[in-house]
C-alpha cells in the first residue's frame, strides 16, 4: 500500500512539472567566449539530473569493484594460511611422532605464509636437535627471536633446555641467567638452573639460588633445609685440595643452622682427618653434636681418635649409651676404648653385645683380635667366621 501511495505520488508530480514546463518553458544560457549554448530549462534540468546519476553509479562501482578486489584478497589469504596452517600442524603431528626430518621439512614448508611462524621454527629446532644438527638448531633459535622477540622468555627456555640435554652446562646457565635477570621467579627458569648447578656441581650458585626457589613456592621449609644439607656436604666433598686454613674459612661461611647439623658435620670431620693434626677440634665437634643427636659415623670416628685421657672418653661414649641407647657404633668405640685402657673383660663384653645386635664385621675383627691378643685362638677363629658370615 506504501509504494502503491508513493509511485501515485511519483505520477501526480511528474504530470505537474510536465504541464508547468509546457506553459512556462524558460531557457538555459550559457555564454563562454566565443561560444554561447541555449537549452530549454527542461532540458538543462534533465540533463543535470542525467549527469548526477552517472556520477553516482560511477562512484558506486568504483566502491563495489573495491570490495569484490577486497574480497578476493582475502580468500587467497585465508586460502594461504589454511594450507600454511595444515602443514605446521602436520609437522608438530610428525615431530610428537619423532620422525624428525619430515617433521623439520613440514615445519619450514609452514612458514612463508604463516601469520606467526615462530612454533615452526622452534619446532624445526627441536627437530634439528634430535638429528644432531646442532647448527641449523642455532639458526632456528637465532631466527626465532629475530621474528618474535617479545617471545624471549619461551624460546630462551627451550634454548637451555637443548643446551642443557646437550650437556652445554655453561651455555645453559648462561642463557638461564639471562632469563633469570627478566624473570626472577618464573619456575621453569629456577628449576632448570638447579639441575644445571647440580650436574656441574656448582653448589656455590645453587646455594645462592635457595631463597629463590624458596619465594617461588618450589621448595617449603623442609625442603630447603635439606637441600641446604646435601649442599654443604657436597661443598665439603669437593673441597679435597683445601688445607686446614681453607677447610676452617668454609666451615666459619656456613651459618650455624647448618653446623649443628650431624651429616654436615660429618663431611666436615672426614675433611680434618684426611689433612691430619687436628684430633682435639673433631674430638669437640663430635662430642658437641652428639650429644643431642646421634649420628652413627661420628661415634665410630670418635672411637678411633688418639686420645690422651682415655678414661674421660669411656665416660663420654659412656653417656651416649644411656642417651641414645645400645648402638653398635657407640658398644664397638667402648670395646675398642677398653681395649687400650686394658679392661679385657668390659672390652668383651660391649664387643658380644655390638654383635648380638647384628652381623657387624668391624667388631667381630676387633674381637677376634682381642680373643688372639689373650691366647683365646679357637674363640677368635670362631668369632671370625661369624664375622665372614655377615660380610
Amino acid at each position: 500500500m506504501r509504494r502503491l501511495f508513493l509511485f501515485l505520488l511519483f505520477l501526480v508530480a511528474s504530470v505537474w512539472f510536465g504541464l508547468t514546463m509546457m506553459r512556462h518553458p524558460g531557457y538555459l544560457f550559457v555564454v563562454y567566449q566565443p561560444w554561447m549554448v541555449q537549452m530549454p530549462l527542461w532540458f538543462a534540468l534533465l540533463a543535470l539530473f542525467f549527469i548526477f546519476s552517472l556520477f553516482y553509479f560511477f562512484i558506486t562501482g568504483i566502491d563495489r569493484l573495491y570490495f569484490i578486489l577486497f574480497r578476493i584478497k582475502n580468500w587467497l589469504r585465508l586460502r594461504r594460511e589454511h594450507r600454511s596452517y595444515s602443514k605446521t600442524q602436520h609437522g608438530l603431528a610428525t615431530l610428537i611422532e619423532g620422525r624428525w626430518k619430515k617433521a623439520e621439512r613440514l615445519l619450514l614448508a609452514g612458514v612463508n605464509q604463516s601469520f606467526d611462524p615462530l612454533m615452526n621454527y622452534l619446532g624445526a629446532a627441536k627437530a634439528a636437535h634430535e638429528e644432531g644438527a646442532f647448527e641449523r638448531r642455532d639458526k632456528y633459535i637465532q631466527t626465532a627471536y629475530h621474528v618474535a622477540p617479545q617471545a624471549d622468555l619461551a624460546i630462551g627456555l627451550m634454548q637451555a633446555r637443548m643446551e642443557l640435554k646437550q650437556d652445554q652446562l655453561e651455555h645453559a646457565a648462561a642463557t638461564l641467567r639471562h632469563l633469570q635477570l627478566e624473570s626472577p621467579r618464573h619456575p621453569q627458569v629456577l628449576q632448570l638452573l638447579e639441575k644445571v648447578y647440580v650436574r656441574s656441581a656448582d653448589w656455590q650458585n645453587l646455594l645462592a639460588l635457595l631463597p629463590s626457589l624458596r619465594k617461588a613456592n618450589l621448595l617449603n621449609s623442609e625442603q630447603r633445609d635439606l637441600f641446604e644439607k646435601n649442599i654443604y656436604c657436597q661443598l665439603f666433598q669437593a673441597a679435597n685440595q683445601k688445607d686446614l686454613q681453607g677447610l676452617h674459612e668454609l666451615w666459619n661461611s656456613i651459618p650455624r643452622s647448618g653446623r649443628k647439623n650431624p651429616d654436615v658435620v660429618l663431611a666436615y670431620v672426614k675433611q680434618l682427618l684426611r689433612v691430619g693434626n687436628a684430633s682435639n677440634e673433631i674430638e669437640e665437634l663430635i662430642r658437641a653434636t652428639l650429644k643431642s643427636t646421634w649420628q652413627p659415623e661420628l661415634a665410630s670416628i670418635y672411637g678411633t681418635l688418639p686420645f690422651s685421657n682415655l678414661n674421660r672418653q669411656l665416660v663420654i661414649v659412656g653417656a651416649w649409651l644411656k642417651i641414645h641407647g645400645p648402638q653398635p657404633e657407640t658398644l664397638l668405640s667402648l670395646g675398642k676404648l677398653c681395649v687400650r685402657v686394658q679392661l679385657w673383660g668390659k672390652a668383651k663384653d660391649y664387643f658380644k653385645r655390638c654383635l648380638a645386635l647384628g652381623p657387624n664385621p668391624a667388631a667381630a675383627l676387633a674381637y677376634g683380635q682381642l680373643l688372639e691378643q689373650l691366647g683365646e685362638s679357637d674363640g677368635a677363629i670362631e668369632v671370625y667366621k661369624a664375622g665372614l658370615k655377615g660380610w
